[in-house]
């Protein structure tokens, strides 16, 4: 029943079966369509904030329903823009092509690998989240290139992330005003994206673009102000997240834009904001007790009013002097030198900055200390044990455990060098090639998207996921950019900062991080908007792109209808209301029948009830949907047990995927039982649960 879908689902049905009939006819007024197209044009621009911003309060947009509804959205706008436009498609550049096709050749190969995995809702999620990134990069493509279009897009997604810090800080400073619930690592903050890591590589980003626009001389007064004031609030959220990855990839991307940009107003933005930033992240660092577990304890609650106010203070101070350097700005507008001169000056600031470089690292034996914390990360010994005070593990250097999860993705990698084991699989892989003294340590992701890649695609996967960032970050270079040097020198940076944290983290999942990148990056490869039109395409044509399209948004659509009765399914479970929860495990079916999940809560019902056949029977779909996930193998052999039926079978294949867990190695120990009455109640002392759905 419709009263049964969400709002979101339905929302994005109805505007996408309406979008392009009402387009169509909008067409036969041209002052309608010129009005709508400018304003399609401004909303456009904004879309990628708007979409950072959703994502960020989606958990990420790490789980399947919040990327299948900005697929559908991102679908939804491409028929208006394909049936709006004189020529929707005349800014596609080669280049972009070029990239738009890698991605797409990824996107088809994530969801062909269903064939080899024998997962195809793996496959499914993995495919649709690698769509809304090609959406993504389709659409800001087919826009058309300005500097203006570029600015406006920079400024709405470095807007939409301090917003999201901001929104993050002010739960860890002021708990009792803006309560969240935090279930996991409570000392490090994470809200609202649900990921310490991402959260600080948002920071990152967010401090990169916020010191491009306060030291780029062509941005307006007011947004160099504004940028500066930001500037202490990402700085204390990124220090509360306590993420070594992000602070030092930031650290990176922010002196990358510094030497490509060379923003005229680097010395006057950099007074206004180096002080304060520093000294409200000081104000963070004395407050120990806003570092630990207790964040929200009286003492805490007292500190964090405290850096509170000091945070505050330092915003206001950065608004200030940014605003008294406003004078220093207009001379250095007013400056003029002549080429030969601006060469020399340029040369020697060169000379000035890598002797001064040089001798600060030999003054600080900075070679030295690169190779004692190469060797401490390269240790595999050398784990990262989490301290009492948060504030101590920055100051490791170990690898904390990433070595370990990137040699399991090798040994995938070499099982089918081609191919790989298949979308979405890694987590499966971890289980069965992890050491025995990991066996309790759960990983769903390689933490690199490299690694990733090569061992759930293949060296095919690898190669098309790379070459597609690499047209992006080519096309962002600042090379030969004129006055938009500065612009692309933050976007540069940006998106290198992305490429190297994607690399020692799951950022790939997390669209509220990535999306941006091809947006910016479809926008940076597109042909300049005032090239001259060849003809658009006529009206068989757009109707043509827009039945396409709607195809397009089956399986986003379906996925987000599944997403939602499973959701609603486990809470129904959880609660103990078993009629409730077999009623959206059933539609979670309907709208997506090779999902095992929905399988799983039935057979744990049926089994709850005392159907113990119908639980093996359900439980047996999802191990055929998915038969490399020990989970649900466990799942058959509990239930099966229960039942008093033979559950060897099922245990042993649940003991090969995941050998050294000690939840199977207990289950193995009750199989061995030869009495069946005392085996069928060493299964009754089990914790019946939905291992597998989250």
């Amino acid at each position: 029943m419709i009263a049964e879908f969400s709002p979101a689902a339905i929302l994005a049905g109805v505007a996408l079966v309406l979008t392009t009939a009402l387009a169509l006819h909008l067409r036969q007024s041209s002052g309608g369509v010129a009005y709508l197209r400018r304003l399609m044009t401004g909303g456009l621009l904004a879309l990628p904030g708007a979409i950072v911003i959703y994502l960020s309060f989606a958990s990420g947009g790490f789980f399947p329903d919040a990327s299948a509804f900005v697929a559908l959205v991102l679908i939804v706008v491409l028929v208006l823009w394909a049936t709006l436009a004189d020529d929707p498609f005349a800014a596609v550049s080669g280049w972009l092509a070029l990239a738009v096709g890698a991605l797409a050749l990824y996107t088809a190969w994530t969801l062909a690998s269903a064939l080899w995995s024998h997962a195809p809702a793996r496959a499914l999620i993995e495919a649709n989240r690698a769509l809304v990134y090609l959406l993504t990069l389709v659409l800001f493509g087919c826009l058309g290139r300005t500097s203006a279009r570029l600015g406006w897009m920079l400024r709405g997604v470095t807007a939409a992330m301090v917003v999201v810090c901001l929104a993050g800080l002010l739960t860890r400073l002021l708990p009792e005003v803006f309560p969240t619930v935090v279930d996991y690592r409570t000392e490090r903050l994470s809200h609202p994206l649900t990921y310490w890591n991402t959260l600080g590589l948002m920071a990152a980003l967010a401090g990169i673009f916020c010191l491009h626009l306060t030291t780029s001389l062509a941005e307006r007064a007011a947004v160099r102000v504004l940028a500066a004031g930001a500037l202490p609030i990402v700085c204390s959220a990124l220090f509360f997240t306590f993420s070594r990855g992000a602070i030092v990839a930031g650290m990176v991307g922010a002196m990358l834009y510094l030497v490509l940009g060379r923003p005229r107003g680097l010395v006057t933005g950099l007074l206004a904001v180096v002080p304060v930033s520093a000294v409200a992240v000081a104000s963070a660092y004395r407050a120990d007790e806003l570092a630990s577990a207790y964040a929200t304890a009286a003492k805490a609650v007292q500190q964090g009013q405290g850096a509170a106010l000091v945070v505050g203070a330092c915003v206001l101070g950065a608004v200030l002097l940014r605003a008294l350097m406003l004078v220093v700005d207009a001379r250095l507008l007013r400056l003029s030198l002549r080429p030969e001169l601006r060469r020399r000056a340029a040369t020697l600031a060169w000379g000035v900055g890598i002797l001064s470089a040089l001798t600060l690292a030999v003054a600080l034996d900075i070679p030295e200390r690169i190779a004692d914390r190469s060797a401490s990360f390269a240790d595999r010994t050398n784990t990262l044990r989490e301290p009492d005070d948060p504030r101590d593990r920055l100051g490791s250097a170990s690898s904390n455990g990433r070595i370990e999860h990137w040699l399991v993705g090798i040994r995938g990698y070499q099982r089918a060098e081609i191919h790989g084991v298949g979308a979405g699989s890694y987590g499966l892989l971890w289980a069965q090639e992890r050491a025995e003294t990991l066996a309790t340590v759960p990983v769903k992701d390689a933490h690199s998207l490299y690694v990733e890649s090569l061992a759930e695609l293949g060296v095919v996967g690898f190669i098309l996921i790379v070459a597609a960032l690499s047209i992006i970050l080519l096309a962002l270079a600042p090379l030969r950019r004129g006055a938009d040097r500065a612009v692309y020198a933050a976007l540069f940076a940006g998106a290198f900062t992305w490429a190297i944290h994607a690399g020692v983290d799951w950022d790939w999942e997390m669209p509220a991080v990535t999306a941006w990148v091809f947006a910016l990056g479809g926008m940076a490869l597109a042909h300049r908007a005032d090239r001259p039109s060849a003809g658009g395409p006529g009206r068989s044509a757009r109707i043509a792109v827009g039945l396409a399209a709607i195809v397009m948004a089956v399986g986003p659509g379906l996925l987000l209808l599944s997403e939602n009765r499973l959701d609603h399914a486990v809470v129904a479970y959880e609660r103990g209301d078993c009629d409730q929860a077999i009623e959206n495990a059933g539609a979670a079916i309907s709208a997506v029948d090779i999902r095992p999940e929905p399988y799983e809560v039935i057979g744990f019902c049926q089994s709850r009830r005392g159907f113990h056949r119908l639980a093996a029977e359900a439980l047996g779909r999802a191990v055929e949907f998915d038969p490399d996930n020990w989970e649900f193998h466990y799942g058959l052999a509990v239930v099966r047990g229960l039942g008093g039926m033979d559950a060897r079978s099922a245990t042993s294949e649940a003991q090969r995927l995941n050998p050294f867990d000690p939840v199977v190695l207990d289950l193995v120990a009750r199989v061995k039982h030869r009495d069946e009455s005392r085996r069928v109640l060493a299964f009754r002392q089990l914790r019946q649960g939905l291992s597998a759905v989250r």
